[in-house]
Order: C-alpha cells, then sequence, then structure tokens
C-alpha cells in the first residue's frame, strides 16, 4: 500500500461524499414528489429524465466521475481491501459539508465514530498494508456470480412490503455489493491495461463487464437514495462495500491470503471498529439535520428539479 494510493483513496472519498450530498437531495425530493411506489421494481429509472434536468444532481454526477478517476488510479496502485475501506472516511467528509450548509458543529459522537473508523483503517493497514498483490482471473466468474445472485435476493427483499429504513438498508447493501465487484473489475481491467496494452483489453469481457458493474451500481445507489434516509442509504453501502471487496480481494489479489487465528481476529476487529464508526458517523444528528436541511422555516424544501 503506497502513500499515492492512499492519497488517491481519500480523494476518491471526498468526492463520492459530495456525489452522495448533492444526488440524494435531488433524488429523494424527486421520489417523494412520485409518491409511494413500494413492490415496484427500481422505481428510480422512471424519473432519469428528471434526474438529469437538475444542475445539482449532474454536479453530483460530475464528482463521481472524478472520484471513479481517483478510485480506479488507487486500486491499480494498492490493495483492493485497503483502498475499499478508505472509503468509509467518505462519511468523515460529510461532516464539514453538513456544517457548512447548517453551521451545526460535530458532537462527541461525531468525533468517536471518527476516531473509530481511523482506528480501524491504521489497524487493517497495518495488518494488511505490506502483503503483495497479484491478479487472478480464475475465480473471477464466481465471484461475479455470487454477487448477482446477492443482488438479486437483496432486491427482492427490498421488493417485499418492509419498512421503508429496510428497504433503503438492503437496497443500499445491494449498491454496496455492485461498487465492490466494480472494484474488482477495476483492477482487472486496470491490470490488463497495464501489461497488455488497450486494445487487448477493449477485446476482452472485463472491460464490458465492469462498464455494465458500473451502471448496476450507480442505479441502485439512486434507488437506495430515493428509498429514504441519507444516513440509512450510505451506512449500508459503505459497510457492504469493503467487506465484499475484503473477501473478493483476498480470493483474487492477495498473494498471501490471511492466515492463522491472529491475523482474522485482527482483521475482524478492524472491521468491526470501521463498522460502529460507520453506524455512529451515518446517524449523527449532524449529519441528519445536513442532509435534510434547515427546518421548514429557515430553508423552504427544494423542488424536485433543482435540489
Amino acid at each position: 500500500m503506497t502513500i499515492t494510493s492512499t492519497i488517491l483513496g481519500l480523494l476518491a472519498a471526498a468526492l463520492f461524499a459530495a456525489a452522495a450530498a448533492l444526488q440524494h437531495r435531488v433524488t429523494r425530493a424527486v421520489a417523494q414528489a412520485r409518491g409511494d411506489t413500494a413492490g415496484h421494481w427500481l422505481p428510480v429509472l422512471g424519473t432519469v429524465a428528471r434526474l438529469l434536468s437538475s444542475p445539482v444532481w449532474l454536479a453530483g454526477l460530475g464528482c463521481n466521475v472524478l472520484g471513479f478517476v481517483a478510485h480506479a488510479s488507487a486500486l491499480h496502485t494498492g490493495s483492493i481491501a485497503i483502498v475499499q475501506a478508505l472509503l468509509a472516511v467518505q462519511l468523515m467528509f460529510a461532516l464539514p459539508m453538513a456544517y457548512t450548509r447548517t453551521g451545526r458543529p460535530p458532537t462527541a459522537r461525531d468525533w468517536l465514530g471518527t476516531a473509530a473508523v481511523c482506528a480501524g483503517l491504521i489497524v487493517l493497514v497495518l495488518a494488511r498494508g505490506g502483503v503483495e498483490q497479484t491478479v487472478r482471473r480464475e475465480p473471477l466468474p464466481a465471484v461475479l456470480l455470487a454477487a448477482i445472485v446477492l443482488i438479486g435476493v437483496l432486491l427482492t427483499l427490498a421488493r417485499s412490503r418492509l419498512g421503508r429504513s429496510a428497504r433503503t438498508a438492503l437496497t443500499g447493501v445491494a449498491a454496496g455489493t455492485g461498487f465492490s465487484t466494480t472494484a474488482v473489475l477495476t483492477v482487472v481491467v486496470a491490470d490488463q491495461l497495464a501489461t497488455r496494452g488497450p486494445l487487448t483489453a477493449a477485446l476482452d469481457w472485463p472491460v464490458y463487464a465492469l462498464g455494465l458493474s458500473g451502471l448496476v451500481a450507480a442505479v441502485l445507489a439512486q434507488e437506495a437514495f430515493g428509498s429514504g434516509s441519507l444516513p440509512a442509504a450510505l451506512t449500508a453501502m459503505t459497510v457492504a462495500d469493503p467487506v465484499l471487496s475484503w473477501l473478493w480481494g483476498a480470493l483474487l489479489f492477495d498473494e498471501a491470503p490471511p492466515a492463522g487465528l491472529a491475523a482474522l481476529w485482527t482483521l475482524t476487529l478492524a472491521g468491526a471498529a470501521i463498522a460502529a464508526g460507520v453506524a455512529l458517523l451515518a446517524y449523527s444528528p449532524t449529519l441528519r439535520v445536513g442532509a435534510e436541511g434547515r427546518p421548514a422555516a429557515a430553508d423552504p424544501a427544494p423542488s424536485p428539479v433543482e435540489g
């Protein structure tokens, strides 16, 4: 894990945080104007034209594109497990954004969540940062099939008559699964570009799978944003993505997979600290107010298009 990949990973997290903040507000407003669509498959697809007409939503899309470039560069130079875990800090970047919007300073809970995420990342880097990386493609079809099945199961459950928070969380986990497979395919395609050239990469199937995976993950993220609160959606995505990325990465890219009880316990504790910190930050009153805006008397609700 190089300093360059760490910086690029943090830059990607900042850009993704800005994108989520911009797009959630617009997507949620459009979804509320559309009415209850519980039981429908991906109702966000019916709002694409309105989303594309919003300058705020398009600004978020621009942040997402720049974030992907930084993210892909980080994945090419570092470990997928650590780069994906670095994305958890996007909630930390969301704190100053919320403060700028509302003037509400971070609370003790925010600092505790930040400390937990940082501690988990430090342990993860110390435990796995020096592991050599390779690219093994043989298990790749099985990994993609497992991800497709998991997304299908999650969306089927989300389509049932569950509460709004459960639907948002399930869709967020599905989006996180999509982002984890996108990260895997980014590593494979970047390695092929570097070792065999763009023509060979363009003629091989992973580059097309990468485009499809990225599109699916983006649609699922917008569906999660439209179905409920930003904290619920971001928590699910931010926890599912690094957990599954660690699993896929251990199968495909780690030259020396973790072995022994001590290594597994270390990684478990690191993951638990990151997940706990993410939960504390995502459900912080600071971020909730920042996502929802000021009370109506001080900040009228945005129009569905202008955000």
